[in-house]
């Protein structure tokens, strides 16, 4: 084996002891609920975990220490490995229910493959889009294993991988790789560990207020994980819509704290800077897009005819912006103007360095100063200097030549992902459905939101379930460490094409 492929494999290694965990974390569940038929399933999810961990470490322990590279192809053959082994207990125990003879359908669903793999991407991925009918019917094994797995992906597996370990080669390198670039401490160590302590800090926060509100223990638990995450699983049929306005308004700030950047918390918590939450453009960015959102969306749906949309309008677009996905409503019935400006808000997203899909509003207003520096270099006069500051810095030309680009360029391959899934999605997808419909569910997928219209659903083909999970993957990814990946396999296992 070449030693880049090496590398590889031991940065495999180490992640791919994370599901071995939290199926280990799931067992006193299985206990308490009194759901010994899941004890086994986990139990050998947990084994499959640390054996192959252990075997992809041990064998190539003395690879080098990787680099970027290295780190975007393990990020993106990790988030392959890590869902797969995330299906196996939802799969082996719908098969074990499936035995008894008043199995629901919801549980009977996932006896296919791919509804228990598109589940676990769906999950991992922090997307939200499910293939359960009911979720109330879903044993609470499964159930917690659904908001685990988006925890866990809200803000990382490699993240959680690095907050565990002590001492790993190339540490810097591996947190890159998920899309994380921002800094709390001087070390990158201490800076996953502190966004750890931050993400516990909050999620009991959300799970006591919802109790507070009026939430069942378990039902505030489980939406209490889910909702700081971002990621819109549900223990409840239909969502958000059987909970008042209380719950819905607790929630909605929920949703907002996930959208908020770990830095800023910090910020926030340890020195109790609350200007933190509007200094910089993408956190004023935020503030404006949902409250000048939420009265758009408003207004089309009065416009549209329905009545008493007020809170669900806000509701929604808060959801689709900070990509939590919870529902209060079904959206078929919403005009084509809303699917579209729901799925703008998708592909928006919150701010970097959160839990957040989508574009991310750091690239937004960065592409939106690159347009206004781009006309004042035209409108500038022969004696006038160009300046280009960015929040509390002033960028050099070179600086903020690059930093535009960088935001272009991954936006261009956004809209193309996005596109070319919605094309061929129109060809498979069940009639009646439209293409607003259509679009909205490809910018949920691929912004790891979680809103439908109906689209996802168990007798879906199969084809368009892999195109889903495809874009999920790709999504959560933000897509340049697949085409990393596809240049590794390109060159043989000896790297990325030169």
């Amino acid at each position: 084996m070449s030693l880049y492929g090496q590398t590889i494999l031991r940065g495999l290694g180490l992640l791919l002891h994370v599901p071995g965990l939290m199926a280990l974390a799931t067992l006193p569940v299985c206990l308490y609920f009194d759901e010994r038929y899941a004890i086994a399933p986990f139990l050998w999810t947990a084994g499959i975990s640390f054996a192959l961990g252990e075997a992809f470490y041990h064998l190539c322990r003395r690879a080098e220490a990787p680099r970027l590279h290295h780190g975007m192809v393990v990020a993106a053959l990790g988030w392959l490995l890590v869902p797969l082994l995330g299906a196996v207990p939802i799969l082996w125990i719908a098969h074990r229910l499936a035995a008894l003879s008043d199995a629901s359908l919801t549980v009977l669903a996932f006896t296919s493959p791919w509804n228990a793999l598109f589940e676990a991407f769906s999950g991992f991925t922090g997307t939200g889009l499910s293939m359960a009918l009911r979720e109330s019917q879903l044993p609470a094994s499964l159930q917690w294993w659904r908001s685990l797995m988006e925890w866990v992906g809200g803000v990382g597996v490699i993240v959680l991988m690095l907050s565990l370990l002590r001492h790993v080669l190339g540490v810097r390198h591996l947190y890159s790789s998920e899309a994380r670039e921002e800094k709390i401490l001087p070390s990158v160590t201490s800076t996953v560990r502190t966004i750890w302590w931050i993400y516990l800090f909050y999620t009991t926060a959300s799970v006591l207020l919802l109790r507070a509100a009026g939430m069942p223990w378990w039902e505030a638990l489980n939406h209490g994980m889910t909702g700081i995450a971002t990621g819109g699983f549900s223990v409840t049929d239909g969502s958000m819509a059987s909970y008042g306005p209380g719950v819905r308004l607790l929630l909605l700030l929920i949703m907002v704290a996930g959208a908020i950047s770990f830095v800023t918390h910090y910020q926030v918590l340890r020195h109790g800077r609350l200007s933190a939450l509007w200094r910089d453009a993408q956190h004023k960015a935020l503030w404006l897009i949902l409250a000048a959102g939420a009265v758009l969306l408003l207004l089309e749906n009065r416009w549209y005819g329905e009545e008493s949309v007020w809170l669900d309008s806000v509701f929604q677009w808060a959801s689709a912006l900070t990509t939590a996905g919870f529902q209060t409503v079904d959206l078929l019935g919403w005009s084509p103007t809303a699917k579209l400006l729901l799925s703008l808000a998708m592909i928006l997203g919150g701010v970097a360095g959160s839990t957040c899909g989508g574009l991310k509003l750091l690239r937004v207003v960065t592409l939106y100063r690159g347009l206004r520096w781009r006309f004042q270099r035209v409108l500038l006069t022969r004696h006038q200097l160009m300046r280009y500051p960015m929040d509390d810095e002033v960028l050099s030309e070179a600086e903020a030549d690059r930093l535009v680009r960088a935001a272009g360029v991954l936006a261009a391959l956004w809209a193309t992902l996005l596109w070319m899934a919605v094309l061929f999605l129109l060809h498979i997808v069940p009639h009646g459905f439209t293409l607003s419909d259509v679009i909205l569910e490809v910018a949920s997928a691929q912004s790891n939101v979680g809103l439908s219209t109906g689209i996802t659903h168990p007798t879906l083909l199969w084809p368009a379930k892999l195109t889903l999970i495809l874009v999920m993957w790709m999504g959560r990814l933000e897509i340049i460490p697949v085409f990393i990946l596809g240049a590794a396999l390109a060159g043989g296992g000896r790297g990325p094409l030169r």
